[in-house]
């Protein structure tokens, strides 16, 4: 009998970190395969796949993102294998076992909670055709036409004693794509909306263990490492360990973090101000500044001192910082989620994310629904539609400012062109230049099908244009526009909207300089020796003379990226009489 443990992401780039715990858990049987899947692939192909593997069992790791296509799949592999027992287990089916059977009668079992130790006794069991699986805790099962549900939650005691899931196998399958990792599992807070919540305590790997996961993750040589515990930094002197042994690594892996940044102390600070410039990433819930709505979620937080430590991180530079904010939360009407945007953007995060609250299986939020009004899908990611606080049509218009922001802002392409934006005519209130954006975008209809970049460049041009026609300064938004453009595409191909003939250079001027031995030396060092034909293929110059003197020439060098903020490199070329 096969037995196969499938996960389906959310994104190529992601991996299921939880069935290759289930893999390495599994001593003993051979016949084991992993396969995994995303959503975005056509469900005949995945069922196709799963059933030219022929197997006795197959395990599913449940999420919100695939439960629906994970119960879809279940139901005709039952068609095509019906011997084949199907498992399903993870965070969307571990708070409602008993009604995930009773509503599908093809789902053979769910295992509440974490399966490093029930989950090899149930296919030991499958295999051997005993039934040891009845004793244990946090399993539902069929018994004749009935739903016994075992009621427990599963948690791992000691984590070092659950295998590692580091192997080949895996690693393989990691090639250009991110890397998963956990050093402690739960969290010692309880964030009303959040399942962590649900169970008490945090446990953690040993140092030992984390560090030799690390090295052995390091041999393949991945992009991304990001750590998934829920709030890194809550053990305070171990986060710091960490962080000292990551940043002493001779690697050029980025490692991801979500952690509290009111947890940090000066002693923290010092230590990521050493880190190599884009080797630590941080991702940091700031959620809302509303002081009622924080404590009605139970979610501890001091904004002033975290406040202050994100200004501290970004001051130093060498730090990605993606900070995060969720609409739809208790006492948080639109104009308080407003001042929260504004107060959270003014920090000017690398990244800011307008996430939606969930509605989560097993969360208290969800359990108190009733007190704040909440309307919320029933299907998963069980997103909020409305409350007492917030109607559907605010969070709609939240909906299209999210994908507003994410073109332009969270792309980091156009950081110069908002901020003149912002400058010229929404002085105070950033809110309300995306907001006018949203608008824009939603009645021109490029909200309704996908845009490229190229296409985003003339959609914001426009919208200076149409929006503040007062202004005077037309050329030099253009100009900033070419900056931008410059700074993130090494085509040289400005697009036809911002191309003007008075910023080029021409071929003969360029010829000169990069001819000239003393030009190379002061600029481009890394290029000497190269003809300048070859040097013409990694640089870009113009002439942008409302931003620079007028005797200046930019130079853009495309060999290189700035670690943190992924823009070229630029130098601005003074003294020359062109």
């Amino acid at each position: 009998m096969k037995t196969l443990l499938v996960g389906i992401n959310s994104k190529y780039i992601h991996t299921c970190l939880a069935i290759w715990y289930l893999r390495a858990s599994i001593n003993g049987i051979d016949n084991i395969t992993v396969r995994e899947f995303t959503i975005n692939d056509m469900q005949d192909n995945i069922l196709s796949e799963i059933y030219r593997e022929k197997p006795g069992i197959i395990a599913f790791s449940c999420y919100i993102w695939n439960i629906g296509i994970v119960l879809s799949i279940s139901k005709e592999i039952k068609k095509l294998l019906p011997d084949c027992h199907i498992i399903l287990g993870g965070p969307d089916v571990s708070y409602d076992s008993e009604q995930i059977m009773s509503e599908n009668g093809d789902v053979d079992f769910v295992i509440s909670g974490e399966g490093e130790d029930v989950f090899p006794v149930l296919v030991k069991d499958l295999y051997a055709g005993t039934k040891q699986y009845k004793t244990l805790q946090g399993i539902a099962y069929k018994s004749s036409c009935s739903v016994i549900f075992n009621k427990g939650f599963n948690l791992v005691k000691e984590l070092d004693k659950v295998s590692s899931p580091y192997n080949n196998e895996l690693m393989k399958t990691t090639l250009n794509r991110i890397v998963y990792y956990e050093s402690s599992r739960g969290c010692p807070f309880s964030c009303s909306y959040c399942i962590s919540s649900t169970f008490n305590g945090i446990r953690f790997f040993s140092m030992e263990r984390v560090k030799s996961d690390i090295f052995r993750i390091l041999e393949y040589k991945p992009r991304l490492i990001k750590f998934v515990d829920r709030t890194f930094n809550c053990h305070r002197e171990r986060a710091k360990e960490i962080i000292r042994f990551l940043i002493s690594l001779n690697c050029e892996t980025v490692f991801h973090f979500e952690a509290a940044a009111d947890l940090f102390d000066s002693e923290m600070l010092d230590i990521l101000r050493k880190a190599p410039k884009g080797r630590i990433q941080l991702e940091i819930g700031i959620q809302t500044i509303n002081t009622k709505t924080l404590k009605e979620i139970d979610r501890v937080t001091d904004i002033d001192v975290l406040t202050g430590n994100v200004k501290k991180i970004l001051s130093i530079g060498n730090i990605h910082v993606h900070l995060d904010l969720i609409a739809g939360l208790p006492y948080e009407n639109f104009e308080c989620f407003k001042k929260s945007f504004n107060y959270v953007y003014n920090l000017k995060p690398q990244q800011l994310q307008l996430g939606f609250l969930k509605m989560l299986k097993g969360s208290r939020i969800r359990e108190e629904s009733e007190k704040h009004g909440f309307y919320f899908r029933d299907y998963a990611p069980y997103e909020v539609l409305k409350n007492k606080y917030i109607s559907y049509d605010e969070i709609l218009l939240l909906k299209d400012m999210e994908e507003t922001f994410e073109r332009y802002y969270n792309s980091g392409r156009f950081g110069n062109s908002l901020n003149f934006i912002e400058a010229d005519c929404f002085t105070s209130d950033s809110f309300n230049m995306y907001e006018k954006l949203a608008h824009y975008c939603r009645k021109n209809g490029y909200l309704d099908r996908p845009v490229s970049y190229r296409e985003n460049i003339k959609i914001l041009y426009s919208f200076y244009k149409d929006i503040c026609q007062d202004s005077t300064d037309f050329e030099k938004f253009r100009q900033y526009m070419v900056l931008d453009f410059l700074s993130t595409d090494s085509s040289g191909a400005i697009p036809d909207c911002i191309k003007r003939e008075d910023d080029s250079l021409s071929p003969g001027d360029i010829h000169s300089m990069l001819r000239n031995e003393e030009f190379i030396d002061k600029y481009l060092p890394q290029y000497k020796g190269t003809q300048a034909k070859n040097i013409l293929k990694r640089v870009f110059f113009v002439k942008l003379n409302l931003l620079y003197p007028s005797n200046e020439v930019l130079l853009f060098d495309y060999s290189s990226k700035d670690e943190v903020s992924g823009k070229y490199q630029n130098v601005s070329v003074k003294g020359i009489p062109l």
